[in-house]
């Protein structure tokens, strides 16, 4: 027996809902009552179009949100994005879709294509890899930025610490991005002063030298006396930041004779100065011998002693070492000097010491006149 069965028409009712898979977002929609397939649908046809909107990636950013609008023919939209997560769409119009996906970009690093699909699928009951409708698959290139170099610029050696013998060193750091302007921080560090250079950034830099201690010398020093006072020279021994170990001599003047005297002395370099001071007693006065240092205006006078011999009277002004004279008139010297015309003779000689000084005396006898003079030449 025959059996006629009476055509139904079904009628599929489908809410619009989103559905998640890896790397997919599909959402359905409005409800449809045709069950009839159309031509399209078998041919496959790629009528969608896709389009993304621009993105600039931030500096540091590790995901990113990309959006853009399909327009496609077809019940259930299905955005394909690799690598994507949270992605949804939204239809917003007659054949418009809005997607938005997130994606991780903390492993990219500067340009990228993120190929973007799209398709629709049944919502009538076929297997959900039956293609309805599909669009070219796009391409959007994106750039995340990355930093090419980080240098080193402005250093300046800013301080000097000689308790820890430590300097400290401004600079700043410089980060050249791929894109947009270099990101400038200002930075500082501490260097150790027995160090000859350091290495910033891959930049050597000479570490600079300073005093870090100077000691007073435990030499004796040397005294000059200028009539009033003293002058003292005596020696310092300065320990650089690099432990080396000089010694520079230093004369201070103006001490009090006899007197304990506190001397202060400072070096100095460009990270400041060290000042420290010193008890040095000054000797006493020196005594000094004063002493005949010129004979002046000397005048000699022969006097008879006997029939044989004259005594010598000299007559003269001595100076002295401390500036101080004596005027002596008629001194009888020392001892006599023959007559020289007792022995037949025009002149006899002899050393005399006048006022401190040797001198040669000479007695001569004229005898047109028959007179006597003395004169004298200083002994050398």
């Amino acid at each position: 027996m025959l059996k006629v069965c009476s055509k139904k028409v079904i009628s599929t009712i489908v809410a619009s809902s989103l559905v998640f898979g890896l790397s997919t977002a599909v959402i359905h929609a409005a409800p449809k009552t045709d069950a009839k397939e159309t031509g399209r649908t078998e041919q496959n046809v790629q009528t969608g179009v896709i389009s993304f909107d621009d993105i600039t990636v931030a500096r540091y950013a590790t995901e990113i949100t990309l959006t853009g609008t399909v327009v496609i023919d077809g019940p259930q939209l299905v955005i394909t994005i690799p690598g994507s997560k949270d992605t949804t769409v939204t239809k917003v119009g007659d054949k418009i879709w809005r997607y938005e996906a997130m994606i991780d970009v903390s492993t990219t690093k500067g340009d990228a294509d993120i190929e973007i699909a799209a398709h629709t699928i049944y919502a009538n009951g076929k297997h959900a890899g039956s293609i309805h409708t599909s669009a070219p698959t796009a391409s959007q290139k994106i750039h995340v930025p990355f930093v090419t170099t980080t240098v080193v610029e402005n250093t300046v050696w800013t301080a000097y610490d000689r308790s820890t013998n430590e300097f400290t060193l401004s600079y700043d750091e410089v980060q050249n991005w791929s894109v947009g302007d270099p990101v400038v921080t200002a930075k500082t560090m501490d260097v150790r002063g027995s160090d000859s250079t350091v290495t910033v950034l891959g930049t050597d830099l000479d570490v600079p030298i300073a005093n870090q201690e100077f000691v007073f010398s435990t030499e004796a020093p040397t005294w000059v006396f200028d009539g009033e006072t003293y002058s003292v020279t005596f020696n310092i021994l300065i320990t650089d930041s690099r432990g080396q170990t000089s010694t520079n001599s230093v004369t201070k003047s103006g001490l009090t004779p006899g007197q304990v005297n506190t001397i202060s002395h400072s070096v100095t370099d460009d990270f400041g100065e060290i000042t420290k001071s010193q008890e040095f007693t000054a000797p006493q006065v020196p005594v000094v011998d004063v002493v005949a240092v010129q004979l002046n205006d000397l005048q000699l006078s022969p006097e008879r002693h006997n029939k044989n011999q004259f005594k010598v009277l000299a007559t003269y002004t001595v100076l002295y070492s401390d500036g101080s004279t004596n005027n002596v008139t008629n001194e009888v010297l020392d001892g006599n000097i023959a007559d020289p015309n007792s022995q037949s003779q025009n002149s006899s000689s002899k050393d005399f010491n006048i006022g401190g000084f040797t001198y040669t005396v000479t007695l001569t006898y004229h005898t047109g006149t028959m007179t006597y003079d003395a004169s004298a030449v200083l002994k050398n």
